[in-house]
């Protein structure tokens, strides 16, 4: 499965030099090869000498965004305010470009119909079977227009369809702890929680469980978020 963004939360407080490096060895040790950095966090915005000295505890920063540091500072909940503000739009947005279209199946609708009859429902006819579908097609003409205020993904067609509540409160939860996230220790959820499918369900529960696993964390841990595929 391929994770575009992952959050790893480090037992120990490295030097920011050196917290890149330690991410990358946490993930290995979960099977997950890293990429790099990724800018993720917005940090908390604190002024003159305090600001400069927290900045030096951040690793890796762009302008208004770092890779991580310590929780306490960063600003989590701003980050969930402004996804879900985003997203709240964004579905006004799917909602006119999808008008006049039925609803559709997911993705994973045709994929276990492929996986319950591979060789008489083979991937290429199940793919071209969703892409058929007038909502799906909609979703793809708007991604196409080259001065579109946003993309429309398909494969949050899902998400989309449960309602623009639905939809902002997604991205509110994952905002933070993005497409997964390596726990501290081995000992909780294996050191490991994503997804365990595409389907909505799916993501809402991990979520879940992410969510309340960085609540739990001391404010002193050091996260790092990571580009990285598994």
């Amino acid at each position: 499965m391929s994770i575009h963004t992952v959050l790893v939360c480090l037992p120990a407080a490295p030097e920011p030099r050196h917290a890149a490096q330690a991410a990358t060895t946490h993930l290995a040790l979960r099977g997950i090869t890293a990429d790099g950095v990724m800018p993720h966090f917005t940090p908390r915005r604190t002024g003159g000498l305090r600001g400069m000295l927290r900045t030096r505890q951040l690793i890796d920063t762009w302008q208004d965004t770092t890779a991580g540091g310590p929780l306490r500072l960063l600003d989590l909940t701003g980050m969930r305010l402004r996804a879900q503000a985003q997203a709240a739009t964004q579905w006004l947005i799917w909602h006119q470009a999808v008008a006049g279209t039925k609803a559709a199946q997911p993705f994973w609708s045709f994929a276990q119909r492929h996986c319950e009859d591979p060789k008489g429902y083979p991937v290429a006819k199940a793919q071209q079977q969703y892409r058929a579908q007038p909502r799906v097609q909609a979703m793809t003409a708007f991604n196409a227009l080259p001065h579109r205020p946003c993309d429309l993904p398909t494969g949050c067609l899902e998400a989309f369809q449960a309602g623009q509540n639905t939809f902002a409160t997604l991205a509110w939860l994952t905002a933070v702890p993005a497409d997964g996230l390596a726990t501290t220790s081995m000992s909780v959820h294996d050191g490991w929680l994503t997804p365990a499918t595409g389907r909505l369900e799916d993501q809402l529960a991990y979520l879940r469980d992410a969510n309340a696993y960085l609540e739990r964390l001391p404010r002193d841990t050091t996260v790092v978020a990571m580009a990285a595929t598994a």
